[in-house]
């Protein structure tokens, strides 16, 4: 493949840990929409969940798109990769959370790692453009996802205390109410 004519120190480790990033933010995209149709299920019914994952798998998407732009605006060649299929059942309402917590953990991890390749290969720009990111807000999402596990603990995740939890989140705009 040619190279592209506004590619400007921009190394292959920084191209290849954007693509990186780029399949990671789809795999939780992915797993957050098929949370979303699950907890829709006739036999789950837990409005609240599913507004929480259809958000979530929009944020996903939107910073999918970012870091595809970002790539397309150095010269680099975004790369979409195929997404394993995601996990479509669940145990409880409990383990959805939990596997939402790690994928944000997973996605930060990620992101702290790219924020390394650009420090790496001295790429200024990359650096500064990453700052720019909400890092903050991911911190931040993974704390309120870790309380909504807290606050779903006291339920017993079922009967009353479940649809409870479910409805202030629905209530909440799809956020844990912490």
């Amino acid at each position: 493949m040619e190279n592209s004519i506004a590619k400007q120190n921009f190394s292959i480790e920084s191209e290849n840990g954007l693509n990186q990033q780029i399949q990671i933010d789809q795999i939780a995209q992915q797993q957050y929409l098929s949370a979303a149709a699950y907890f829709d299920r006739d036999d789950v019914a837990l409005p609240g969940l599913v507004k929480h994952f259809l958000e979530e798998a929009e944020h996903e998407g939107e910073r999918v798109q970012t870091f595809i732009d970002y790539q397309q605006m150095r010269g680099g060649v975004a790369i979409v990769k195929e997404v394993p299929q995601p996990s479509s059942e669940y145990a409880s309402a409990r383990m959805a959370v939990e596997a939402s917590l790690a994928l944000e953990k997973d996605v930060n991890k990620s992101l702290l790692n790219l924020t390394s390749i650009a420090l790496n290969a001295s790429d200024t720009q990359m650096k500064h453009w990453l700052k720019s990111q909400p890092l903050t807000h991911l911190v931040e999402n993974i704390e309120k996802v870790a309380k909504g596990i807290t606050q779903l603990e006291r339920t017993h995740g079922e009967g009353l205390g479940l649809y409870l939890y479910d409805q202030a989140i629905l209530n909440n705009d799809g956020e844990f109410t912490v």
